[in-house]
């Protein structure tokens, strides 16, 4: 299935979870049923929200709505903490006169569009609820779920809702654009370790170059290239930590053609050399 369901396990009594990513991963267009908030806490992130690609960066939020397809891009150097919940979780709070559903439909994804009093507020639970989570002392899960309440109400009093752009065609659309960009990251996944010309990949979802090189930019926020040299060098990354193939054997692995490029890449991405980061996490892990 090109874009797929995810299915996040959550205690049905207390359905929440939290977690750490690092920016080293690309996630792949997905939905679920679940709200999701994300805050960065490093660097930057390049993401998509239906058929909107966006640039986060630290100390902002975003709120994925349930059934929003969406993508996160490899960000290296960056880092995000990932606040998943259901619905079921408020739902005796649902009336006649708040309608929860339709409520995070409504609201502003975007924490820069909030206002900054509001965006520091939000980040402010968030990250209680993270710490909280982390320590997980006596009494944890009572503090989560007031704090999940404050959150609530603090949305529902001071976020500002969305214009309503996205109408039945464009979210249609919206799909066909995600499933373009699924086939695009397959088509990476598949032959990376090879040499991958904008022609071919263009081809592989019948797109002129021209074409594909405006779309891929629009949708994703970054260059095909870019996004292509980021993927190899997390590949690169992954060999350096759990293989003892020499740099040589790696660059021989992802597709790279040239050791100097590689270098240059890695330290662009990195900061460091490719030895040096292979010993700082050996020493980390």
């Amino acid at each position: 299935m090109a874009i797929f369901l995810e299915m996040p396990i959550l205690d049905p009594e207390f359905p929440f979870r939290i977690i750490l990513n690092d920016g080293d991963i690309l996630t792949t267009p997905h939905w679920h049923r679940e709200i999701e908030l994300i805050c960065v806490t490093k660097g930057s992130i390049n993401l998509g929200i239906n058929d909107q690609p966006y640039t986060l960066s630290a100390g902002e939020l975003v709120l994925i709505n349930g059934g929003d397809i969406h993508y996160v891009l490899a960000s290296p150097g960056s880092e995000r903490v990932v606040f998943q919940f259901d619905l079921t979780f408020f739902a005796r709070l649902n009336t006649d006169e708040i309608n929860l559903n339709q409520f995070f439909e409504a609201i502003e994804p975007l924490s820069p569009k909030w206002g900054r009093e509001n965006e520091a507020v939000v980040r402010e639970i968030l990250l209680e609820m993270y710490a909280e989570e982390r320590k997980q002392a006596l009494g944890f899960q009572f503090q989560l779920k007031a704090d999940l309440l404050k959150l609530l109400v603090y949305l529902f009093r001071h976020i500002p809702k969305k214009k309503d752009k996205y109408q039945t065609h464009e979210k249609v659309q919206s799909k066909d654009i995600l499933e373009k960009l699924d086939q695009v990251f397959r088509y990476v996944e598949k032959n990376y370790t090879k040499k991958i010309t904008l022609e071919e990949v263009a081809a592989s979802i019948g797109y002129s170059q021209f074409y594909f090189t405006k779309f891929f930019k629009r949708n994703t926020g970054k260059t095909f290239i870019t996004f292509l040299n980021d993927y190899r060098i997390d590949k690169a990354k992954w060999l350096l930590i759990n293989s003892d193939d020499t740099v040589s054997q790696i660059i021989s692995q992802i597709g790279i053609e040239s050791d100097k490029t590689f270098y240059r890449l890695f330290k662009h991405s990195m900061g460091m050399a490719p030895l040096k980061y292979r010993e700082k996490m050996s020493i980390e892990i």
